[in-house]
């Protein structure tokens, strides 16, 4: 499995393997198992029928999905809306409570929601895969990377971490992505010669 990082801060490994579903091109290709370590916590494996799997799908999708916001991940500081929290899982739940008559009011308020979590949080991205649902945001001079779980994928799948927040360097975060990503279209352009 290739590394990037330490897993007792930061890190992320990935390995190809063999498409199970035969896919051609580059979502055939990109086939293979993930993992994502947060200050010792690996995120992304996952239990379903009492057994322990690793995440592994096309990750292309999570490749695409990293490279198009990472600057939205690294620059933006601020959410999107006049609400409380310390917390991603904070400001999410804080302004899930907006209410008003106005449907314009409405429509915007859940629009600039929607669209801050689909840029800093992979989950749209799954594919239909199990991807845990995890958020990353800048916190001053740190990444927060935290996640909720909870009833996700109903009561199918369960992480052995279900919600947490952890808090990364910046510069560590920032590196090891982009080593990650250099990585992952390197060895995939050679790997599926």
């Amino acid at each position: 499995m290739r590394e990037f990082g330490n897993s007792q801060v930061f890190s992320i490994k990935y390995e190809f393997t063999n498409n199970p579903y035969d896919e051609i091109g580059i979502i055939g290709n990109s086939w293979g198992v993930f993992e994502l370590w947060v200050n010792g916590k690996e995120l992304c494996r996952f239990l379903r029928n009492n057994q322990e799997c690793n995440y592994e799908w096309n990750l292309i999708y999570l490749v695409d999905w990293i490279s198009k916001n990472l600057n939205n991940i690294l620059y933006d500081e601020e959410f999107p809306l006049p609400v409380n929290g310390k917390t991603t899982l904070e400001l999410l739940i804080n302004s899930s409570e907006f209410n008003s008559d106005n449907d314009d009011e409405f429509d915007e308020w859940f629009s600039a929601k929607q669209d801050w979590e689909f840029k800093h949080s992979w989950i749209s991205s799954r594919g239909g895969s199990y991807l845990p649902g995890i958020y990353f945001r800048r916190s001053g001079e740190q990444i927060e990377i935290s996640w909720d779980n909870e009833g996700i994928y109903n009561d199918e799948v369960s992480f052995p971490y279900m919600t947490g927040v952890e808090y990364v360097p910046i510069e560590v975060f920032e590196a090891v992505v982009k080593e990650f990503i250099g990585d992952f279209l390197n060895y995939e352009a050679q790997y599926n010669r």
